[in-house]
């Protein structure tokens, strides 16, 4: 086994700022004034991938949108390019698949699963809630070139969110620690279909026009961005969203990982993460196809290509029709016996899949200059978490947005 240098795993500055949102003062050493109220809008750090939104420092951008945006590949055709891509990248190297059960790592496992290639396949307990009847033909050895290894997250009963949202670390460790293996994950998944952000919103709303529920003031800082990829002027909230997923949260979660877990990342020295979502041909099947992509109307018809394309791998009528997206970068939210009574499988839009929803793409109530898009339970259910109206940071917030006025 070859343990690598824990020093080259540092925080990497040039491509995504370590501070997450900061309001006031402070903010001006690490972001633009309206940089930093996009961050906090959308929830996440914003680096447009043509370099189109208003930002502070000059970051080194990952994956660039293709010259070329048009393919006539289908989706089983971008699949087998992908985990191509994949077993080319890894070499000699031994192949381990991060599983949540969820639909976008579903994908990868089938897809590299039908190259016979020996694949090891990392997941938690949670994973036979979420897709049991493939837990079950793995456990009945219907994937012979398949090795399952079955983790615990160690960090769940933590009081700390972050430390307990980190999924898997410590079983991880010593694999990712190796030279000799790389990992395939699920990232960028919804950065090609659409961010289920748009999933707080109702149904009626998400086929309107974005005009009519988006701020001015973000359409205005995102308009070069979103039209850099959107293929007419006019388009539904959810195509929009899916234009600012892919435009300007993608290079979030091409890094994240390397925070999450401490010893994968898709970049030299150490190459050993896979994203499977983020090539090419992905990219350009995700343009071609976004009017369709963005079609959906009920909730179980998101991600329908993915779904229909994992019912033609395996026969799982019921994943196809009844899975909905269960955010899995944090398996905190799941969990039962921390914010919930039972599991959250992602089969059924209860209450608390709702909630899991809002808790990952909510960001707080209404503030002034309508910062927020939309509004969550009251903020004292979640400690600090999210701006109360009276703050001093919604104050410096409404003086900001007063000042682009």
């Amino acid at each position: 086994m070859v343990i690598r240098n824990d020093s080259l795993y540092e925080w990497p500055n040039r491509y995504l700022s370590s501070p997450k949102y900061i309001m006031g003062p402070k903010a001006n050493f690490y972001f633009l004034p309206e940089e930093n109220l996009l961050n906090r809008y959308f929830n996440t750090r914003c680096v447009c991938r043509a370099g189109l939104l208003p930002t502070k420092r000059n970051y080194e951008i990952i994956s660039p949108v293709p010259e070329d945006t048009y393919t006539n590949m289908n989706f089983d055709e971008v699949c087998a390019d992908s985990a191509q891509l994949c077993l080319d990248q890894a070499g000699d190297r031994n192949i381990h698949i991060m599983w949540s059960g969820g639909i976008d790592s579903t994908v990868v496992f089938f897809a590299l699963q039908r190259t016979g290639v020996p694949l090891t396949l990392h997941c938690d307990p949670q994973v036979y809630t979420e897709a049991p009847k493939i837990y079950d033909d793995i456990l009945r050895g219907e994937y012979p070139n398949v090795t399952l290894k079955l983790h615990e997250d160690h960090n769940l009963n933590e009081e700390s969110e972050h430390e307990a949202g980190v999924t898997l670390r410590k079983g991880l460790e010593p694999f990712a620690k190796d030279s000799h293996n790389i990992f395939a994950t699920g990232e960028c998944g919804d950065q090609i279909f659409g961010t289920g952000r748009v999933f707080l919103f109702d149904e009626e709303t998400r086929n309107k026009s974005y005009r009519e529920t988006i701020p001015e003031w973000v359409q205005a800082a995102t308009h070069e961005s979103t039209h850099f990829v959107l293929n007419k002027d006019d388009v539904n909230l959810k195509q929009w969203h899916w234009a600012c997923s892919f435009m300007f949260k993608y290079q979030q979660i091409l890094v994240r990982c390397k925070k999450m877990y401490g010893y994968i990342f898709p970049l030299p020295p150490h190459s050993n993460a896979f994203h499977f979502y983020d090539t090419p041909n992905f990219n350009r099947w995700s343009i071609t196809n976004q009017d369709e992509n963005s079609s959906w109307n009920k909730l179980r018809e998101y991600k329908w290509a993915a779904k229909q394309w994992i019912y033609e791998q395996n026969g799982d009528a019921h994943y196809r029709d009844y899975k909905l997206k269960t955010p899995s970068s944090n398996r905190r939210r799941t969990k039962p016996g921390i914010n919930f009574e039972s599991n959250c499988d992602g089969f059924d839009d209860t209450y608390d899949w709702q909630m899991v929803i809002k808790k990952t793409f909510g960001v707080g109530k209404e503030l002034q200059g309508e910062i927020y898009s939309t509004p969550l339970p009251d903020p004292k259910e979640h400690g600090n978490t999210y701006l109360r109206e009276d703050s001093k940071e919604a104050k410096e917030t409404g003086d900001i947005l007063k000042g682009m006025a």
